[in-house]
C-alpha cells in the first residue's frame, strides 16, 4: 500500500523532470537565437530605444511639433512615457525571450549611462498609471496611453497632451515594427 507521502516524492521528482526539460528547451532556444544574430539585433534594438527616451532629441521634435516647449515636469514625463512605449512594443511584438533580452539590455543601457534618469522612473508611480492604461502584451488604444500622459502631467483634459502621448507611444511601436522586419 503507498502512503500519500510517496505519491508527493514522486509528483515532486516528475514535477523537477518537467522543469528540467523545460529549460533545457529555452537553453536551446537561447543559442538559437544568438547563433541566427537575433539576440544581438534584440539588445541593440533595447539600447536604441533606451537612448531615444533618455537623449531624446527626436522626442524634443515631436513635442515641438505639437507646438510645446517642455517644462522640466513634462519632458520628465515624456521620458518615460518613450520608456514604457518602447517596452510595451518590445513585449507585444517580439517573441518573449527576444524580448525579455531587448527589455533588459534598454533597463541596463538607462541605469548604466542615464542613472540619475533611471532613479525617477524606478520609482514605478507613471509606469502604474500606464499599466492600468495599456497592460503589457495587450493591444491597446493609443489613445489610452495618451490620456494617461496628460494625467500625469497635471493636464487630463488637455487634448494636445494626449495626442502627445498618443503620438510617442506610436512612436515606439512603429520603430520596433520595423527594427523587427531587420531581423
Amino acid at each position: 500500500m503507498m502512503d500519500n507521502e510517496d505519491i508527493k516524492i514522486f509528483a515532486a521528482e516528475a514535477a523537477a523532470a518537467h522543469h528540467a526539460g523545460e529549460l533545457d528547451s529555452l537553453a536551446a532556444q537561447t543559442e538559437a537565437l544568438r547563433e541566427s544574430g537575433n539576440l544581438d539585433a534584440a539588445k541593440r534594438l533595447g539600447r536604441e530605444l533606451a537612448a531615444l527616451a533618455a537623449q531624446s532629441p527626436e522626442l524634443q521634435g515631436i513635442s515641438q511639433s505639437f507646438g510645446f516647449t517642455l517644462t522640466p515636469a513634462r519632458e520628465q514625463q515624456l521620458h518615460v512615457l518613450m520608456v514604457f512605449s518602447g517596452q510595451h512594443a518590445l513585449l507585444s511584438q517580439l517573441p518573449e525571450l527576444l524580448a525579455e533580452a531587448a527589455v533588459t539590455a534598454m533597463n541596463n543601457y538607462l541605469i548604466n549611462r542615464e542613472k540619475a534618469f533611471w532613479d525617477t522612473i524606478s520609482d514605478g508611480r507613471a509606469f502604474t498609471q500606464y499599466l492600468l492604461a495599456a497592460p503589457m502584451r495587450s493591444d491597446p488604444q493609443a489613445e489610452t496611453v495618451g490620456g494617461a500622459f496628460a494625467r500625469m502631467c497635471g493636464q487630463e483634459d488637455n487634448p494636445d497632451l494626449r495626442r502627445l502621448g498618443a503620438t510617442v507611444f506610436d512612436t515606439a511601436a512603429e520603430l520596433v515594427k520595423t527594427r523587427r522586419e531587420e531581423f
